[in-house]
């Protein structure tokens, strides 16, 4: 099959999620544009960052699969500007092996990973998860962070006088500040604030956060909870609402006002 010299991208209903494919290898490419066309998804490719932003200014990208391994601008560094700039979800190419570039990449905000070679179902089991987590069959999903609001009519967590609308991934603190958090962002803290007081282990957290079996050497529950506490707490240093549990995990301090309301 013929690749396109700079975008594919198929005609689907309205609110078909749109993924967007960043890689360079052409044969990569064409395999993920086959296999989730086939599955249902409409699909645009890209083969860098400059593409990639083309794409994002003229249509709506409900997903990204990225690539670390780019010319010019590397994957991390595109993860980052995307995170920053737009509210869609991010599941990175990685090579097996390279825990360092899992946990590189959910640093720069990627809301998940996959291997290469990649499992397909594996993938695609992937993409339905963040696809529920960022609520991507809500239109214009990639509008820049400080246009998105949260859903009316959802579900939201209080807590230590600050609140979480999971549906719209946004936190308000104390004093009505608003931060958008990605997708495992917000499903960490949700499982951890309905968990409060009970220390959660970090494998119960990959599994319940990530959907992976436990590896002493992936770091990527610590790296959320470092991510997670930049954005929540006064003093990231000290900590007042995710506490570390030397050598268990983490948990939520309790709350007197702690409760699940609809909005």
């Amino acid at each position: 099959m013929s690749m396109p010299d700079m975008t594919a991208q198929f005609q689907a209903p309205a609110k078909q999620p749109h993924i967007l494919v960043v890689e360079d290898d052409p044969f990569v490419r064409e395999v993920l544009e086959i296999y989730l066309r086939g599955e249902g998804y409409r699909v645009t490719l890209a083969r860098d960052g400059s593409e990639m932003r083309s794409v994002l200014v003229n249509d709506t990208v409900h997903l990204v699969i990225m690539d670390l391994r780019l010319p010019r601008e590397d994957g991390f560094a595109l993860t980052r500007h995307l995170r920053e700039q737009h509210a869609v979800g991010i599941i990175i190419l990685t090579t097996r092996n390279e825990t360092v570039d899992r946990v590189v990449g959910l640093e720069c905000g990627a809301d998940d990973y996959v291997t290469k070679p990649f499992e397909e179902r594996e993938l695609l089991a992937r993409i339905r998860s963040v696809l529920r987590r960022t609520g991507a069959l809500a239109d214009n999903l990639t509008v820049p962070r400080h246009h998105a609001h949260p859903a009316a009519g959802q579900k939201v967590l209080a807590f230590h006088g600050c609140t979480l609308d999971e549906s719209a991934g946004l936190f308000r603190a104390r004093d009505g500040a608003e931060t958008l958090l990605t997708g495992n962002e917000c499903r960490l803290l949700a499982h951890l604030v309905r968990c409060a007081a009970h220390v959660q282990s970090r494998e119960s957290l990959m599994a319940a956060v990530l959907q992976k079996s436990w590896d002493p050497l992936d770091r990527s529950i610590d790296v959320l909870i470092t991510r997670l506490r930049h954005k929540i707490e006064g003093d990231p240093k000290r900590p007042a609402i995710i506490k570390t549990i030397r050598g268990t995990g983490y948990l939520v301090t309790p709350d007197a006002g702690l409760a699940e309301n609809a909005a």
